[in-house]
């Protein structure tokens, strides 16, 4: 071999040791990238399902709330309806004794002044004569007028006067007794 192929041999030999160290440079560079990049996934990945986890279980934590305020608000509203039931029951009961139920009606009529009008409950059509209602006025000691017209209301009745009106209702009067005694019914009745 002369002399300037040794020297093309020697640069080609050169070259190929510069060629195989920058590849085994370049290749234990791109696998540590490589590494790096799986081992940033892998972390990024365990984080975005940590996070969704979590989202995850706030969102069940919410829906549960809601879910638990929705039974809270279905059970008071079932409450709130028996113990409607429970009153209008009990207008239904005062009604039902008829003596104490005119009683009543005559006691709510010694309220009225001299010359009101009287109005009574469609429901009391009946009870409610011109005998009967002279009787009861006599028994008041009152002069007072029969409203032509009946009221749409459970029992009881209804003063209009000169000076102010009043609403002796089932409804009113037992919405009076209802805020007093509510507590009290409402834990006979649900033990609360």
């Amino acid at each position: 071999m002369s002399g300037k192929d040794a020297i093309i041999e020697k640069i080609r030999s050169d070259a190929q040791e510069v060629i195989t160290g920058v590849s085994e440079d370049a290749n234990k560079k791109g696998m540590e990238i490589i590494h790096t990049a799986l081992n940033d996934a892998k972390i990024y990945s365990d984080k975005q399902m940590n996070e969704s986890f979590a989202e995850r279980d706030e969102i069940i934590r919410r829906k549960i709330t809601v879910a638990n305020l929705e039974v809270k608000k279905m059970l008071l509203a079932t409450k709130q309806q028996i113990l409607e039931d429970a009153f209008i029951k009990a207008a239904e009961a005062v009604r039902a004794d008829k003596k104490k139920y005119e009683q009543l009606l005559i006691g709510m009529m010694k309220c009225a002044d001299d010359g009101d009008e009287i109005t009574f409950s469609v429901k009391d059509k009946a009870l409610v004569t011109e005998k009967w209602f002279a009787s009861a006025t006599e028994k008041a000691g009152k002069k007072l007028k029969k409203s032509a017209t009946f009221g749409d209301f459970a029992g009881g009745i209804l003063i209009a006067g000169k000076v102010s009106d009043k609403n002796f209702t089932l409804e009113v009067e037992l919405a009076s007794v209802r805020e007093e005694c509510e507590p009290q019914i409402a834990k006979l009745l649900f033990g609360e």
